[in-house]
């Protein structure tokens, strides 16, 4: 219900340039224009993207307009008349163009109407990065995670009147919770993104800018939804040589087989943490309900096959944060293991 609240105060804020002493020329659709010929015009969206079809619905508060004749032109050309036709579909136009639509309302005593309405285009990309671990190479995407730092950069699509899209840097943008707060210190010329802390209570809200040119004469408007998740443990085989395998992760059941012993990787896919891992995670890891203590600072454990056993262990690792206190996961495997002589190491855990 916020975010509905918040839409009803830009559409006023759009009436209020309107009825302003400067020339019109936005690259968005005005919702409401002068209201000189008592027909009052909205458009469904107050910044369409271009190609997107737009609702424009007619309305008087001055005489019946649902018993009157309609007429609704685009550019001077007639597209539609009937009686009570209120509601007009139109195509936004490309970047940098615009469109005029016209109406006209004769009642049944023959008096006229007339209104126009400018619309033209703009759109702004919205990209979210988080400061979330991701491993070396990872090709994916981390969504954010609880307590973590979230960039969001806009990436405005607006162009003058030949078309030249304007260089974002020279935009001044205006940031918005979906309350209606401005943040006014991330806001202003040329702040195309904005880094928001996550709250200890965490809570999912919409995020909104808008970009518009120094002058005011072109603008655009994008929103993005802002929801952090938990973060997860994934474990991969660490392989001595080339290091941990992160195309094929450790899931339910690994098979040591005869290579007698094995070293699994954690990896802590959203979790922020420094290279004093200790001063930041706790880690619990633990082999058939045992706790491992010494182990407390390791993403990485080396399992070995006891010497004439057979079977299966469980290993668990329990991961959270110390000052992220909202950061936490854990996950688990099973090792499955023949009876062979092992090897003598020094780091190995027997299983």
């Amino acid at each position: 219900m916020k975010f509905s609240r918040f839409v009803n105060f830009s559409f006023v804020f759009v009436v209020l340039l309107t009825f302003s002493t400067i020339p019109y020329t936005t690259t968005h659709a005005q919702g409401v224009p002068v209201n000189s010929n008592s027909i009052v015009l909205t458009a469904s969206t107050d910044n369409p993207v271009p190609g997107r079809t737009v609702t424009i619905k007619a309305e008087s508060y001055s005489f019946d307009i649902n018993s009157a004749t309609i007429i609704w032109s685009v550019a001077g050309k007639q597209i539609q008349k009937g009686v009570g036709l209120t509601t007009f579909e139109v195509t936004a136009p490309s970047l940098g163009k615009k469109i005029t639509v016209s109406v006209t309302a004769v009642t049944i005593d023959g008096v006229r109407y007339t209104n126009t309405l400018s619309i033209g285009s703009g759109s702004v990309d919205m990209i979210m990065e988080t400061d979330g671990y991701t491993p070396p190479f990872f090709k994916g995407k981390m969504p954010l995670v609880f307590q973590n730092t979230a960039t969001i950069i806009a990436v405005p699509h607006l162009a003058n009147s030949a078309g030249v899209e304007y260089d974002p840097a020279t935009l001044v943008y205006q940031w918005k919770k979906d309350d209606g707060k401005v943040l006014q210190e991330q806001s202003g010329f040329g702040k195309q993104s904005i880094s928001l802390k996550g709250d200890i209570v965490p809570r999912p809200y919409y995020l909104i800018v808008t970009a518009s040119t120094r002058d005011g004469t072109a603008q655009a408007q994008g929103l993005i939804l802002v929801g952090a998740s938990s973060p997860s443990v994934l474990f991969y085989k660490n392989d001595p040589l080339y290091g941990p395998f992160f195309n094929l992760a450790i899931n339910n059941t690994f098979r040591i087989g005869s290579q007698k012993e094995i070293q699994a990787f954690a990896s802590l896919f959203g979790f922020n943490f420094s290279k004093n891992i200790n001063s930041d995670l706790t880690l619990s890891w633990m082999i058939n309900g045992i706790e491992h203590t010494e182990l407390a600072s390791n993403k990485s454990i080396i399992l070995r096959t006891p010497d004439g056993s057979s079977g299966t262990s469980h290993i668990d690792l329990q991961v959270k944060g110390i000052n992220n206190i909202l950061q936490s996961a854990d996950n688990s495997f099973d090792v499955s293991f023949d009876a062979a002589d092992s090897e003598k190491s020094t780091t190995p855990i027997n299983i």
